[in-house]
């Protein structure tokens, strides 16, 4: 009998104790203004965290736990973490990683880059959750990017990813060659239906999180048979199709194919009701990616001694990023001649052209808005002047610039883009029992949403960190 006791006494003190640690586990953030990423804003709210899950959040009248630790957040502003859903780990927003738009291989071999780009992925977590990005969207990059997906979960010093792995196209064999390294590819040739179907397969068994699409051939009869092949097998494997596709007859054979996701704006010309009604039957989510075009026209300048411009007040970019890019003009001696002049003397039309597209992408995005599309943020991070991290702002303020009201960008910005990595049950918007990976900022994002740039906080797995102290996000040795 006196053993049942103590085995009693003894469980009961083991319930208490452990109801006692999750009171003092948690935090109440009181008094900010919420944003919730569903379109609610709640004035003095409360967001009550448990470990690194949201408990509840409400109001004044909401319940506070008489052991919870409350951090007071009064005359500030709460959303949830912001998404990039279209980036590239492999690319380092220089020339290096892109010798198809300026060789520098003579000084920096494609494999040095890749392979370092491979075993250090952690150079751009700072970047990202110093900038208030909790979560990224790999859609198109090398195989080795996947395991990505478990280890950033798992580690609440990196955004979460999402990754679909080596893009199938149909573009010349010796274009994609020059991405090979060490026996792998960010491309997989679309040479026959056999080859797209196994492409398909090869990505969705190692875990892509969609399969993308480099390009299409509306009027190319052999196009149309292996691509269609490629369609099938993607429905299959119960994955999706991610589509580049930059102008609108692309973009219409994309979504007749099924395509759920198209990176890219329609640049060449307006939409018109039938693009519109594709994206309606298909459900598809329009990414407009607005700045990455202004980004190669700058970094090109900054190789012929124009300066690369980086406005990045809390420095959250890595050293080497910053070095090679204010460096830039010292690769130029190591271009083409011939390729040099040429890049030169196109750069003045580059900008004009870059101009007027961006006026179809802005007003192409408008119409997408007005006709009720799903929109998510995507700034094709990792192409030269597209630097991971801070080009979310730019990216997101150019959105702003087509009329749609910073409350909805909101939305587009969180919510959106976890439903384009298929992650809303965990992440996007500020409910209970998700994650509690969200922003404190000192100025109303919903009334210019260029006050993202006022960020002081980010929460990541339930941990508030100031952004400006970089001690806060350095890996564990």
């Amino acid at each position: 009998m006196k053993i049942k006791v103590l085995l009693l006494c003894f469980f009961l003190g083991l319930v208490f104790s452990i109801h006692a640690q999750d009171e003092i586990s948690s935090r109440a953030l009181k008094g900010a203004t919420i944003f919730d990423g569903n379109g609610n804003k709640i004035e003095n709210g409360i967001i009550l965290i448990q470990n690194n899950k949201i408990v509840r959040v409400g109001d004044t009248e909401m319940h506070i736990p008489e052991n919870a630790q409350i951090i007071n957040v009064s005359g500030k502003y709460i959303m949830p973490g912001l998404i990039d859903a279209h980036i590239h780990f492999f690319q380092t927003a220089f020339f290096d990683s892109r010798p198809d738009a300026a060789d520098l291989r003579d000084s920096i071999t494609l494999e040095n880059v890749v392979n370092y780009q491979k075993n250090h992925p952690e150079r751009y977590y700072q970047a990202y959750l110093r900038s208030g990005i909790t979560a990224v969207y790999d859609v198109g990059d090398y195989m080795w990017t996947l395991k990505f997906q478990k280890e950033n979960d798992k580690n609440p010093l990196a955004p979460h990813t999402a990754s679909a792995g080596p893009l199938i196209t149909p573009a010349p064999e010796q274009l994609i060659n020059i991405f090979e390294v060490n026996g792998e590819n960010t491309f997989a040739f679309l040479g026959s239906e056999e080859e797209g179907r196994n492409a398909v397969i090869k990505n969705s068994e190692a875990g892509a999180t969609g399969i993308k699409i480099w390009g299409f051939k509306p009027k190319d009869a052999e196009f149309e048979k292996k691509i269609m092949a490629v369609a099938d097998e993607i429905k299959n494997q119960n994955n999706k199709m991610i589509a580049h596709a930059t102008n609108l007859t692309e973009a219409k054979m994309a979504m007749k194919l099924g395509a759920k996701l198209l990176v890219h704006s329609v640049s060449d010309t307006l939409i018109d009701a039938e693009f519109l009604e594709l994206m309606k039957q298909n459900n598809t989510i329009y990414n407009p990616t607005i700045i990455v075009g202004k980004g190669y026209y700058n970094t090109y300048n900054a190789l012929f001694g124009e300066g690369f411009q980086l406005n990045d007040p809390n420095r959250v970019v890595d050293s080497k990023t910053r070095n090679i890019l204010e460096n830039a003009s010292d690769f130029k001696k190591f271009l083409n001649a011939g390729r040099t002049e040429n890049i030169k003397n196109r750069l003045d039309d580059m900008l004009k052209n870059l101009e007027t597209e961006k006026e179809i992408m802005l007003q192409n995005l408008k119409n997408v808005y007005d006709e009720g599309g799903t929109i998510v943020v995507g700034t094709d991070a990792g192409n030269p002047g597209t630097v991971h991290g801070i080009s979310y702002y730019d990216e997101i303020e150019a959105m702003q610039e087509a009329g749609i009201p910073a409350k909805d960008l909101i939305i587009m910005a969180t919510k959106n883009g976890a439903m384009a990595m298929e992650r809303l049950e965990d992440f996007g918007t500020l409910e209970a029992g998700k994650l509690a990976d969200l922003i404190v900022l000192e100025k109303d994002p919903s009334e210019d949403i260029s006050n993202l740039r006022s960020i002081s906080h980010v929460m990541r797995n339930g941990v508030l960190r100031n952004v400006k102290d970089a001690r806060d996000f350095k890996q564990p040795e």
